[in-house]
């Protein structure tokens, strides 16, 4: 069961498995690849691609959210020119080579003329967003670059580089049913992946609990439906037991909310909380304790707040324990200061911005945590001063 536990977390914690780059993984999931298709298709409704090359687990989230996206990338037309690139490669074979000056000229013509802007390269903030698009397609294996540097496009328009297509190219879009422009809204889009005709009772149900339990840091019960949460504590113990078994992780139910962790440091999650080397999350560990002992944890715990009053409570915060955090925190400005912890107890569902109301509510995950210094913390801290 270990090695198929091994396997599982690999397939969750990476787009692909490339054989020629990971060898030994590979042959791990190729090992256990039955077992591992059928239970992620069973439980959420995911297709396992296998090809001589590589491995792909289809991750298909019950509910977008905002860390799901490319993070390097700053702007829309990042991924507009992203599409664009995979659509030039389309007409290329694999380990043909092309020059950058080349995919510049298509892409005038591939680039959507209903956008906000034209494509010109004459502007340095568009040359900024294909470098940024170029360098992701070698991250993530779709192209080699074989000679040259794509940074320097974004300083000169006439810097040249050669690419190489390689055959992940093909694979990096995943298909859908039927055409996209076939498909009206997102929520059509969604739903045709949710199993509709089984939401509420049957295998639509639970696909969307699992996909939230293996994809989100928390199940918040305010984005689930009744029968979710319902589901949930009818099928508790079992699903324990069995996440248990093949992640390793436990399962922690609430009235409100539901999540999976760990009872040590794992060495496979990439992203972890609380992270021991991030700042940010000693202030969150500390801005929760600080909230618990405002606000004492129980059911039906969530607060709402003013971006006013949330700037006040980090700044109190801060003052009952900034002593300790890094210089960074410790002496930022409060607007950025509580601007960054919102934005990542977001990222992590303890927390959420109403844009239609302006207010944020500070949700049940949060109320989990707490973070307190040691007895005789501030006089060992005043000795070192």
């Amino acid at each position: 069961m270990e090695e198929v536990r091994e396997a599982l977390v690999l397939l969750l914690e990476n787009y692909w498995i490339v054989r020629e780059e990971a060898p030994e993984q590979y042959n791990l999931i190729r090992r256990h690849e039955t077992q591992l298709r059928n239970y992620f298709l069973e439980k959420c409704g995911w297709r396992l691609m296998a090809t001589p090359q590589f491995y792909k687990l289809e991750k298909i989230p019950a509910q977008p959210a905002p860390w799901m996206g490319i993070q390097e990338f700053g702007h829309s037309r990042d991924y507009a020119l992203l599409c664009c690139i995979l659509a030039f490669l389309e007409e290329k074979s694999v380990n043909e080579q092309f020059l950058l000056s080349d995919l510049c000229e298509s892409l005038l013509a591939l680039y959507p003329h209903e956008a906000d802007e034209r494509l010109n390269w004459e502007s340095y903030e568009h040359r900024r967003s294909l470098v940024r698009a170029l360098k992701f397609a070698v991250e993530r294996g779709l192209v080699r670059l074989v000679d040259g540097d794509s940074e320097q496009f974004a300083l000169r328009a006439e810097s040249e580089a050669l690419y190489e297509v390689t055959v992940l190219a093909r694979y990096f879009l995943r298909s859908y049913p039927k055409d996209l422009y076939q498909y009206r809204s997102l929520a059509e889009l969604q739903s045709a992946e949710l199993f509709d005709d089984e939401a509420t009772t049957g295998r639509g149900r639970r696909v969307r609990v699992y996909r939230q339990l293996l994809l989100a840091a928390a199940y918040n019960a305010t984005d689930a439906r009744p029968e979710d949460f319902l589901y949930l504590r009818n099928m508790h113990r079992r699903l324990r037991d069995e996440l248990e078994s093949y992640t390793g992780l436990q399962f922690e139910l609430y009235k409100d909310c539901a999540l999976l962790t760990s009872p040590e440091r794992t060495n496979w999650c990439k992203q972890i909380f609380p992270f021991y080397q991030s700042g940010i999350h000693m202030v969150m560990l500390h801005l929760a304790s600080f909230c618990r002992d405002r606000w004492p944890a129980g059911d039906g715990w969530q607060q709402s707040l003013s971006p006013v009053a949330f700037e006040r409570l980090v700044g109190e915060c801060r003052e009952r324990y900034g002593a300790g955090w890094t210089k960074e925190y410790r002496t930022a400005n409060l607007s950025r200061l509580a601007a960054e912890v919102l934005a990542e107890l977001e990222g992590w569902n303890m927390a959420a911005y109403d844009p239609e109301t302006g207010f944020i509510t500070l949700r049940p995950a949060l109320a989990r945590l707490a973070g307190r210094y040691p007895d005789g913390w501030s006089s060992q801290l005043s000795q070192a001063d």
